[in-house]
Parts: structure tokens; C-alpha cells; sequence
């Protein structure tokens, strides 16, 4: 047998033999796996999308502004699987909890530090923000998370009205490294909603209405603060 012959006759064997066909047969049940998973994924951001787009109809229609923020709060709750949210409104400087969900949510009327942490860094670079892990992050009130039931990680999002940020949308979760990407997509987008419905709900007078809007939530709960 001649020298090419032999090579020849050993790269068959390196294809053909049972080692070979059993890690090909791996190979392929792997991308098959990963194909599920795709399309799982691409199932789940339609199914997103869907209810993103439900919610702005709901919004829509909501009439007032207590209704159309918890109904962002509450949806943005179901979509990250996160255990808390809220919606933050800055009026007259302050900025406070107007719409909250879930028990790891700070409190209505709960204040947000605007000089210092995440929610300060949010509103001043209008950029999501978010902490994977809050045990770690010097930015986090970490005795806020312990009153809030072991916050360990959370997603802002900036509420925008032209090139200001006027609030912001934030997700909570009892674990640490809960949001990914996808999360964040997902959370600007209801936040886009929930800014429109502060601009048109709110647009001839922002802090009057609003107030009027939404009633105790825009009072001050001085025992409680957001841990952001």
C-alpha cells in the first residue's frame, strides 16, 4: 500500500470508526439540543413582544395615571420573573415610588436617592443599568434589600420625556444574576409605554396632575427607601 493510500485509508478509518460515529452522533444531538433552545427563545421574545404590545393598548385606555403605571409595573413583573417593581416619578426634584408590584417592591411613595446609587446614575446617564449581583455592588443600599426580603440583583431602566429622564422602571429579584439581555430589552420597551403615559397623562402640568393622578404615592415614606 502506498503512502497516500495509507493516509487515505487512516482518515477513513478516523470517520467511520465507533469512537468516531458515536462523538458524531453527540454532535448532533448537541446541535439539536441548542436548535430547541433557540427556538424556545425566539417562542419567549415573541410571546414578550405580544404582551409589551397588550399592555400599551391597556395603557391606552387606562384613563389616569395610577392605573397606567401599575399596569406597566405589574406586566413588567410578569415578563422578567422578577419578584418586585417599581416606577419612579422626579417632581420638583423628588423622586419617588408611584407604581409598585411584588413583595420585594419598595413601598408606594418610597424616596430614591437622585446624588448617589443606581438610581442617581440612571437618571443622570438616561442609560439601563443593572446589578447582578447587589450583595457586592457598592451602589446598593444593601440594608434597603434586607427590608425588602434579600434583594440580590436588579434592572433600572430610565423613563424619558425628550432628552431628559423624568423616572425611572426597576425590577427586583431574590437572586443575584436574574436579568440578562433579553430582560433589558424588554424593560425599555415597557418603559417607552410607561413614559408615554406620564407625557400625555401629565403634559400641561406634570406635578399637579400627577399628584392628583396618583394620591398617596407621591407622599414620602421617610421609614422606607428604595435600595437603589
Amino acid at each position: 500500500m502506498s503512502e497516500q493510500n495509507l493516509d487515505d485509508s487512516r482518515c477513513d478509518g478516523a470517520f467511520t470508526g465507533p469512537l468516531n460515529q458515536e462523538t458524531f452522533r453527540a454532535l448532533l444531538f448537541n446541535s439539536f439540543l441548542h436548535q430547541q433552545v433557540r427556538l424556545r427563545a425566539s417562542r419567549r421574545e415573541g410571546e414578550r413582544l405580544a404582551a409589551i404590545a397588550e399592555t400599551r393598548r391597556a395603557v391606552a385606555d387606562a384613563g389616569d395615571l395610577a392605573t397606567a403605571l401599575n399596569l406597566v409595573a405589574a406586566r413588567a413583573l410578569e415578563i422578567t420573573g422578577s419578584t418586585g417593581a417599581a416606577i419612579a416619578v422626579n417632581a420638583s426634584g423628588q423622586m419617588t415610588c408611584w407604581a409598585t408590584s411584588g413583595p420585594t417592591a419598595p413601598p408606594l411613595g418610597a424616596p430614591l436617592a437622585l446624588g448617589s446609587g443606581l438610581s442617581g446614575e440612571c437618571l443622570r446617564s438616561r442609560r439601563t443599568l443593572r446589578c447582578d449581583d447587589a450583595a457586592s455592588d457598592p451602589r446598593v443600599n444593601r440594608e434597603a434589600c434586607a427590608r425588602l426580603g434579600g434583594v440580590g440583583s436588579m434592572l433600572l431602566v430610565p423613563l424619558r420625556r425628550g432628552n431628559s429622564a423624568i423616572g425611572i422602571l426597576e425590577v427586583f429579584s431574590t437572586r443575584p444574576h436574574a436579568f440578562d439581555e433579553a430582560d433589558e430589552h424588554a424593560l425599555e420597551l415597557l418603559a417607552l409605554v410607561a413614559s408615554a403615559a406620564v407625557t400625555d397623562l401629565a403634559a400641561n402640568d406634570p406635578v399637579t396632575r400627577v399628584s392628583r393622578s396618583v394620591g398617596t404615592a407621591v407622599r414620602p415614606v421617610a421609614s422606607q427607601v428604595s435600595p437603589v
